[in-house]
């Protein structure tokens, strides 16, 4: 996204929320004076003062009223609800972005930290306001104020981080002492209202219970979306050996191990940060939701899901020569559970911008269990044609078995050897993806027409194998679009074999 867009984004709203917060200013410790008032060696001065004066102020998260915060991005007001949580501590929120999925126990941290604050050291009692400037208090990074229900008040400053230690601040409460307090309590102050917005996106799914039954990607650089769908049990006879399927860009089972690890990448997404809650049609342009690189919709057997990805979100690099360039860090987006919430996501969370649907094929793309076929019809070229018949005829009484007949060309036929014939044809196993349009002559053809009308394309799927104009191997086409060499000398078992079973000799299991 150009640096305007990101500019109209924050103009809209008032508020900075784009990129990291500002770097901050180590600054040099003030020197030690004479008189034991100043200086860094703060613990020479903490010893002076007695462990009371270090509590400047402590009442109960229950006593406030609100906290209100005012940094260098944002300014907003914390509120107490009417609900509790199981401590007996009113839960918090923020009044205009209460919509939201907020931390409840992040408000209530910060509403804590307000209205009970210990500092840790002692640094100095400064003469004037004007030196206040030496620890980041004339412009402080945050200035908080507590009000609590009796009508009291306590309000604070934060300033520069305390040079000899990183996990310390400078703050003052009356503008004349100086203290430092704890960096990781207090630093909740220094990032805008969404700051305290829960950042899962995707909520994780539920293992026992939840089953994902389709999903469907459609994607900029896509020209047919990517869409997979659960493979439902058949019969109690049926063996099923693939859980999922492509139905776009190819027809084509899926891999057992990367498919459900990609289809469940996408539960418990984090954002990286929350940008804007309340989506207008300017946003959303800018944040390039109107012509989204990426849109996701899950379904499972509990409820839906869905994902839009907009436009990429770019971080400048400076080289060691001084050269500039802009790299993609992450993408804005909107999740369908919270559509009035912009958030960024790190680009390397987002899977389902890379995956490319070659990777999720199984390579022995079709397997269909024999009894869910009526027939397997074989054809050359040459004109040979025969069909396999497969009948069953299912038993009348619960517990016994089903009757299978076979046939070759409507005639009964042994089982034994057609089933033979069958487990060679379905070996058929990709060696290397293929995706051009270009092939050769037509070698053979095997048909495969089920029992369920819906199941395969309308009923059937297409193995068709064709010579190879580039190398000395055989193009796989499933259902009339190219997807796999594999070696020549398969096709060639393949035709002796059904050569072999026609004329009672043995199936020849390996090519």
């Amino acid at each position: 996204m150009s640096k305007n867009k990101q500019i109209l984004i924050w103009s809209l709203v008032g508020v900075a929320v784009l990129g990291a917060v500002t770097a901050v200013l180590l600054l040099t410790a003030p020197p030690k004076d004479n008189t034991g008032t100043g200086g860094t060696d703060s613990s020479a001065a903490a010893g002076a003062v007695e462990d009371s004066r270090l509590m400047l102020c402590e009442r109960g998260r229950n006593d406030i009223a609100s906290v209100s915060v005012t940094n260098k991005d944002d300014k907003y007001t914390l509120t107490p609800t009417s609900d509790k949580d199981d401590k007996g501590y009113f839960l918090w929120t923020i009044t205009d972005i209460a919509s939201a999925p907020l931390d409840t126990a992040s408000l209530g941290n910060a509403a804590e930290a307000a209205g009970t604050f210990e500092a840790k050291e002692f640094v100095e009692e400064i003469a004037d306001s004007s030196m206040l400037d030496k620890y980041g208090l004339t412009e402080p990074r945050a200035t908080v104020t507590a009000k609590f229900a009796d009508g009291a008040e306590f309000s604070f400053r934060l300033g520069d981080d305390v040079p000899s230690s990183s996990g310390s601040l400078y703050m003052t409460a009356d503008g004349k002492n100086v203290y430092t307090c704890s960096k990781s309590y207090y630093s909740t102050f220094f990032g805008n209202r969404y700051s305290f917005v829960q950042l899962n996106a995707i909520p994780d799914y539920e293992q026992a219970t939840e089953q994902i039954l389709n999903m469907n990607i459609e994607r900029a650089d896509f020209e047919k979306p990517l869409s997979i769908e659960v493979i439902e049990p058949g019969d109690d006879d049926d063996i099923q050996v693939y859980t999922y399927r492509l139905t776009s860009p190819y027809y084509a089972y899926m891999d057992l191990t990367n498919a459900p690890t990609f289809l469940y990448s996408l539960f418990g997404l984090k954002a990286a940060a929350c940008e804007i809650v309340g989506l207008n049609d300017e946003i959303r342009e800018a944040a390039g939701l109107n012509a989204p690189v990426c849109k996701v919709d899950i379904t499972t057997n509990m409820r839906d899901y869905s994902l839009t990805i907009g436009a990429p979100i770019y971080t400048k690099q400076t080289a060691e020569d001084g050269t500039e360039t802009s790299k993609i860090t992450g993408f804005y987006g909107v999740s369908g559970d919270y559509p009035d919430i912009l958030y960024s996501f790190t680009a390397s969370d987002l899977e389902v911008l890379t995956i490319k649907p070659e990777t999720l094929i199984s390579r022995l793309f079709l397997m269909p269990y024999i009894y869910s076929l009526s027939s397997v019809r074989y054809t050359e070229p040459s004109g040979k044609d025969i069909t396999l018949g497969i009948e069953t005829i299912k038993a009348a009484e619960e517990g016994a078995e089903d009757v299978h007949n076979y046939t070759l060309n409507g005639e009964p036929t042994p089982e034994e050897p057609l089933k033979n014939l069958y487990q060679f044809m379905i070996s058929a196993a990709g060696e290397e993806l293929y995706f051009d349009e270009d092939r050769g002559e037509q070698l053979a053809e095997i048909v495969y027409t089920y029992n369920d009308p819906t199941a395969g394309m309308n009923g059937r799927d297409i193995v068709t194998f064709y010579a190879s104009n580039t190398d000395r191997k055989v193009i796989i086409a499933l259902n009339g679009s190219n997807l796999f060499k594999t070696r020549q000398m398969y096709v060639t078992q393949l035709i002796s074999n059904v050569d072999n079973f026609l004329n009672g000799r043995e199936i020849i299991e390996t090519y």
